[in-house]
């Protein structure tokens, strides 16, 4: 690698394009301007720091080996006591460790990971950590196959890079971890607008979905018998049941309301896709509710129920509140309606109710009417449906 071409490279690197792909291009134009000076890399990290309640960073990582390249490698809170982590050099860095450096092709060592280098090959590790203008300390790592290892010269010019890649990265981590803390409490289309700039207030769209709404079924009476702790913990279950299950079927949660969940299906052209999928989300959040009960049940603790509540129509969909404190949600007639027919699941007995509007998108075989109700709020009745395995068992 020549030291003579470490300006342009410095350069380079702090103005290195920004992709929104969690630092895989970043990872990916980093190897390829390192390389194309002759550094002999093989394998590559660094971590991008998150907001993320269950990560505390995201690896970024890149191996030369054909088919690998860049790829992302979650790391989770719970990880941090994993000798995967505790037996890294990491945690050293992370206490200020100045730079270290395994000779794989000489010497043993006592990190797990070299070991793992040097059973494939590799002849040489070098990681330092990398300092940031946030208090926060990062790191990168690199590796080769190179027979004899890094030379001086390279070594030399990787710690002259270091600055520069601190702030290039401190940067990607900056805006990484403001997507996933928007996502995480938006949801990941809200976060991505807000993100790009959608977040002036009465800024918004009107937009079709199909309309979910699901409340939790007798929460007074189990908030009163519960202590806080426990209750947030049962809640934090449902909604992992409940939640994941929308996501999963491309759902967007848009506000946890005490116990109730309110998310979207946006009709996006095809209305009778997205409305099978918010009753797939439907049948799926009740069987996972249905599995949380068998463990709530053995833990010795009272089941859950819930009524789940499926509509189709328009809503303004964008920022709604005070000046200093918005909330990006959604908005209309149809919400009420929604939220209204949800309300139903008691009086008749059922776990879930859909709308006739949302029945004609889908035409589910098994659907069996329910009769015609007035929803409060709601000039008109509304004809209610149900699914045939949902109705109370004196009725089937």
């Amino acid at each position: 690698m020549r030291t003579a071409a470490l300006p342009q490279l410095q350069t380079q690197i702090l103005h290195l394009r920004h992709v929104d792909d969690d630092g895989l291009s970043l990872m990916t134009d980093l190897v390829g301007l390192l390389r194309a000076q002759g550094l002999p890399l093989w394998r590559c990290r660094f971590n991008l720091m998150t907001k993320h309640p269950e990560l505390v960073w995201h690896t970024v990582q890149w191996i030369g080996d054909e088919g690998q390249g860049a790829t992302l490698i979650d790391r989770s809170r719970v990880a941090q006591d994993a000798p995967i982590f505790t037996r890294s050099p990491v945690p050293l860095l992370l206490k200020g460790s100045p730079p270290i450096r395994v000779r794989l092709d000489r010497e043993d060592s006592p990190f797990p990971i070299c070991q793992e280098l040097k059973a494939q090959g590799g002849t040489d590790y070098f990681i330092y950590g990398l300092p940031y203008l946030s208090g926060d300390i990062g790191y990168i790592s690199w590796a080769t196959r190179a027979p004899g290892g890094f030379s001086d010269e390279a070594l030399a010019a990787l710690l002259e890079l270091a600055p520069y890649l601190a702030r290039r990265i401190e940067l990607a981590s900056a805006y990484h971890a403001t997507r996933a803390l928007l996502e995480v409490y938006l949801g990941r289309n809200a976060g991505q607008r807000v993100a790009q700039g959608g977040f002036q207030r009465g800024g918004g769209e009107l937009i079709d979905a199909a309309i979910w709404f699901c409340d939790l079924r007798d929460f007074t009476s189990l908030s009163e018998q519960t202590p806080p702790q426990a209750m947030v913990k049962t809640l934090d279950e449902y909604f992992d049941h409940v939640a994941g299950a929308v996501m999963a079927r491309g759902g967007e949660v848009l506000k946890f309301i005490g116990d109730a969940i309110l998310a979207i299906f946006p009709l996006a052209g095809d209305a009778q896709r997205a409305c099978q999928s918010a009753l797939m989300a439907a049948e799926e959040a009740l069987a996972a509710l249905q599995r949380l009960n068998e463990e709530r049940r053995a833990r010795g603790e009272v089941p859950l129920a819930i009524g789940v509540a499926l509509h189709v129509g328009q809503v303004m969909y964008g920022n709604i509140g005070a000046r200093s404190r918005l909330d990006f949600t959604v908005i209309s007639s149809a919400v009420n309606e929604a939220c209204r027919l949800e309300a139903l699941c008691k009086p008749l007995q059922v776990p879930l109710t859909l709308s006739e509007a949302f029945v004609q998108l889908v035409r589910p075989e098994t659907a069996v009417e329910l009769g015609q109700h007035a929803l409060k709020g709601v000039r008109a009745p509304i004809r209610v449906f149900t699914l045939q395995g949902h109705l109370p068992s004196s009725s089937t």
